[in-house]
């Protein structure tokens, strides 16, 4: 057992407690009873006829006297018992109440530390959403009521208004969406949003709050770098402005790059070229109940057989087989090492780490290919890139 993080935990909750004053109000709480207990069993004890007879039955009577509840199966006889009950009486009505108006306090508190966005998540496996703009919504419909999120939980860190925030409480009511308000480029803001445990992190040129805005694509990418180092094996996915920025974010080793309005040209040329093909790619492209691209898992037993028979496949499944997405796992120090927390492990880690090299992490590599050769034989780290109107496995 680690002493070391136990004792930090036990100084961490005891400083909580102490600052809420709870621990302070509780021990005297316990104290009052404590020495109730004490003088009513020293005054009774001696009399035959007393009902309170030990230690045990004075910290009864006390709690029973202090909580108002007054069952009657204990009670002093003797003046001196009586005196005690009086002295408890004032006292531990006054104890009570401030122990429970400080209880709850807490939980208001905490309640509206929660709605404006400065309590920390514990999720995992979350998706957190960095920043906003005026497409942040429509990432919010693509994920929610239009992708396959499932429950996952979303974590918006941003800084918008009050009243901005409880209009998309209210608005994604039913799905898990929680808020943080703060400078996400900040170590402190990512930390509270648990970004170590996260699955993505998206970084959106950010417009919200009073930062200039000649600066967001310098914001993205200090973002980027600050993942990065705390959260390493977090996918990120980045928006940027200026393609110009692109190299900084890809040595920042982020995994997807976006750059706002990078395909208009295309789109354009490609409307004079080929009258109509924007709507297409448009309508692929929109939200709702339209036909969408997919990024699927390829069934075990089509791995070693072709693309036709898998192309053929998801044709039955009313689907549409564009290509094939390879994700080659980098080799990572995780996977070198058992799980458990071996002499040998611990060594290693150990001798890697005063090495100060970088060996807990090397970026995954990805291949595209779209409308491979019919006899293309289909890997074990293959994905399948299909247009249809749901995922084809749910069909």
């Amino acid at each position: 057992m680690k002493i070391g993080p136990l004792s930090g935990r036990f100084v961490k909750i005891a400083g909580w407690l102490s600052r809420k004053r709870l621990l302070q109000i509780a021990t005297i709480t316990v104290g009052v009873i404590f020495l109730s207990s004490m003088g009513i069993y020293y005054f009774e004890q001696a009399r035959g006829e007393a009902n309170i007879r030990s230690i045990w039955d004075g910290i009864w009577w006390a709690v029973v006297t202090m909580g108002t509840v007054g069952y009657g199966d204990k009670y002093p006889i003797t003046l001196g018992g009586k005196i005690v009950g009086l002295l408890l009486i004032f006292s531990g009505v006054g104890l009570m109440s401030l122990l429970t108006a400080t209880i709850a306090s807490m939980f208001v508190e905490k309640k509206i530390r929660e709605e404006k966005g400065l309590e920390s998540v514990r999720e995992r496996d979350h998706i957190i959403i960095c920043g906003w703009n005026q497409y942040t919504e429509d990432v919010l419909l693509g994920l929610t009521t239009y992708g396959s999120m499932g429950d996952t939980s979303i974590v918006l860190i941003n800084e918008l208004s009050v009243d901005e925030i409880d209009s998309l409480r209210l608005k994604y009511s039913k799905y898990n969406l929680r808020f943080l308000r703060g400078n996400y480029v900040h170590e402190d803001v990512l930390l509270r949003a648990n970004i170590t445990r996260a699955r993505f992190a998206l970084i959106m040129a950010d417009t919200s709050g009073s930062h200039a805005k000649d600066r967001i694509d310098e914001r993205t990418t200090l973002a980027a770098l600050t993942i990065k180092s705390i959260a390493p094996v977090v996918r990120i996915v980045a928006e940027l402005l200026d393609s110009e920025n692109r190299p900084h974010l890809q040595r920042a080793s982020v995994d997807e790059i976006i750059v706002r309005g990078e395909h208009v040209g295309s789109f354009l040329a490609s409307a004079i070229n080929s009258p109509g093909l924007p709507k297409i790619l448009s309508g692929i492209l929109s939200l709702g109940d339209t036909n969408k691209l997919w990024r699927i898992e390829i069934p075990r037993h089509f791995v070693g057989r072709t693309f036709k028979e898998l192309s053929a496949y998801y044709r039955g499944k009313h689907a549409i087989l564009l290509g094939l997405l390879r994700e080659k796992r980098a080799m990572k120090l995780e996977d070198l090492l058992s799980d458990d927390t071996s002499v040998i492990d611990t060594f290693i880690k150990e001798r890697i780490r005063e090495s100060k090299k970088d060996l807990s992490y090397k970026k995954d590599e990805m291949r595209v290919m779209i409308n491979p050769e019919d006899e293309y034989i289909v890997g074990g780290e293959d994905f399948a890139v299909a247009l249809s109107r749901t995922i084809p496995h749910k069909m």
